[in-house]
C-alpha cells in the first residue's frame, strides 16, 4: 500500500480505471504562484539522490497544503521550502528569477519542457494522482491562452517577482534601523497554517474552486473559534463579494457572508 507521500505522485483516486473525484475543482488557470510550484516539483523530481529521505517526506507533506491553499507571496513560499530543504529553495527562487528576468520565450520553453518531462509512457508523476492532475490542468490552461494572454502572464510573472523583491529589500533597510533586541519577536519561526495576512490576500487573483473552499473553510473556523485571527469585517466582505462575482450560486460563500455580518450587527446587508 503506498504511503502518503506516495500518494501524491501515484494513484490515491482511481479504482479499477475509474478517476473518482476532481481534487482542484472545475476551474483552475496559470498564475505566477502556481509557476511557482511547478518549478518546484519539477526541482523535486530531478533531485534524485540529493535530497535526504527526511527532505523529501517534508517536501512531500508541504506540497498538499500548497497545491490547494490560495495564492501566496513568492517570499512566504520560499521560506516555507527553505524549512524544508534549503538548496530546492534556493534553486526554486533560482529559476524564478531568470525566468521573470529573461524574455517571453523563456517561459514557454519551460512548459513546452514540463510537458516533455512528465509525459510519455513512464512519466516522473503519475498522471491521475494528486500532483499530477495539477500538472495538467495548468499544461492545459496555459496552451489554451492566446499570444495576448500569455504575454499577460508573463508580465504577471515578472510583477510577482519584482514586487517580492521590492518588500525584501523595505524589510532589510527598516531591520538595519530597528535595534537586534527588538527584532527577535519579528524573526520567530511563521507557523505555514497561520491565516494569510490581509495585504497578501488583496494582492492575489482570482481563487480556482479548490482555494475557495479552503479560504472560506478557514475563514469560518477562525470566525467560530478565534475572531481575532479572521480578516477585518470589511476585507472578509471584499473578498467574499469577489468569490461571488466568479460563482454567484456559492452557497458556502452566501453563508460566510451571513456570519460576517452578524459580527457587525447588520443582518440586513
Amino acid at each position: 500500500m503506498a504511503s502518503v507521500h506516495e500518494s501524491l505522485y501515484f494513484n490515491p483516486m482511481m479504482t479499477n480505471g475509474v478517476v473518482h473525484a476532481n481534487v482542484f475543482g472545475i476551474k483552475d488557470w496559470v498564475t505566477p504562484y502556481k509557476m511557482a510550484l511547478m518549478v518546484l516539483i519539477e526541482e523535486l523530481s530531478q533531485a534524485g539522490t540529493h535530497l535526504s529521505l527526511l527532505e523529501r517526506r517534508r517536501l512531500n507533506r508541504l506540497l498538499l497544503p500548497l497545491l490547494q491553499g490560495p495564492d501566496m507571496m513568492l517570499s512566504r513560499l520560499i521560506k516555507a521550502v527553505e524549512e524544508c530543504c534549503p538548496q530546492i529553495a534556493s534553486s526554486v527562487h533560482i529559476r524564478i528569477k531568470l525566468m521573470a528576468s529573461g524574455e517571453l520565450k523563456d517561459m514557454e520553453e519551460f512548459f513546452d519542457e514540463l510537458s516533455e518531462a512528465f509525459s510519455g509512457t513512464e512519466p516522473e508523476v503519475h498522471k491521475t494522482s494528486v500532483v499530477g492532475l495539477f500538472l495538467r490542468h495548468m499544461i492545459l490552461a496555459y496552451n489554451k491562452l492566446s499570444f495576448s494572454q500569455v504575454y499577460k502572464l508573463y508580465t504577471a510573472l515578472q510583477q510577482y517577482f519584482q514586487s517580492d523583491e521590492k518588500k525584501n529589500r523595505q524589510e532589510e533597510t527598516e531591520m538595519e534601523l530597528t535595534h537586534c533586541e527588538e527584532l527577535d519577536g519579528k524573526m520567530e519561526k511563521e507557523e505555514f497554517d497561520e491565516p494569510l495576512r490581509e495585504e497578501e490576500i488583496s494582492c492575489n487573483g482570482p481563487l480556482s474552486q479548490k482555494q475557495a473552499e479552503y479560504f472560506l473553510s478557514q475563514q469560518a473556523y477562525l470566525l467560530k473559534n478565534d475572531e481575532t485571527k479572521v480578516l477585518s469585517p470589511a476585507s472578509l466582505q471584499k473578498e467574499l463579494n469577489n468569490l461571488l462575482k466568479f460563482n454567484p450560486d456559492f452557497s458556502e460563500a452566501h453563508y460566510l457572508s451571513y456570519l460576517n455580518s452578524l459580527r457587525v450587527k447588520d443582518v440586513f446587508s
